[in-house]
C-alpha cells in the first residue's frame, strides 16, 4: 500500500512538474509574440518619418531616408513572418518561400547583408 501511495505521489508531482514547465514555455512564447508585434509598430512609425527611420536604421544608412525606409520596410515584412511562424500561421515551407523570394531581389539582398547577422543571432 504505501508503495503506490509514493507511486501515485511521484506521478501527481511529475505531471505538475510538466505542466510548470508547459505553462512556462507558453507565457515565453506570448511574451515573445508582443514583443515581435510592439517591434512592429516602432518599425512602421519609423518608416512613415525620415528621421526616424534614418536613427533607427542605424549609422549605415544616414545619408540615404530613402533606402532607411526600405531597410525598416523590410526589416517588419521579416518580424512579421517570424511572428506568424512562432504563432503557426505560416509552416517552416512558408518561411522559406518568403524568405527565397526576399532574396531573389536585390533589396532583399542588401537588407539580409546588413541585418542577416543580427537577426539570426537573436532567433531561438
Amino acid at each position: 500500500m504505501d508503495i503506490l501511495f509514493v507511486l501515485m505521489l511521484a506521478a501527481v508531482v511529475a505531471v505538475l512538474l510538466m505542466y510548470c514547465v508547459q505553462r512556462r514555455s507558453q507565457h515565453r512564447e506570448s511574451l515573445r509574440a508582443a514583443v515581435l508585434g510592439a517591434q512592429v509598430e516602432l518599425l512602421k512609425a519609423a518608416a512613415g518619418d525620415a528621421d526616424l527611420a534614418v536613427a533607427a536604421a542605424g549609422p549605415q544608412l544616414a545619408g540615404d531616408p530613402a533606402e532607411a525606409r526600405r531597410h525598416l520596410f523590410l526589416d517588419a515584412q521579416v518580424t512579421v513572418w517570424e511572428l506568424h511562424w512562432r504563432l503557426g500561421a505560416l509552416s517552416e515551407r512558408q518561411v522559406r518561400a518568403h524568405a527565397e523570394a526576399l532574396m531573389a531581389r536585390e533589396e532583399g539582398r542588401r537588407f539580409w547583408q546588413r541585418a542577416g547577422s543580427a537577426r539570426t543571432a537573436v532567433v531561438g
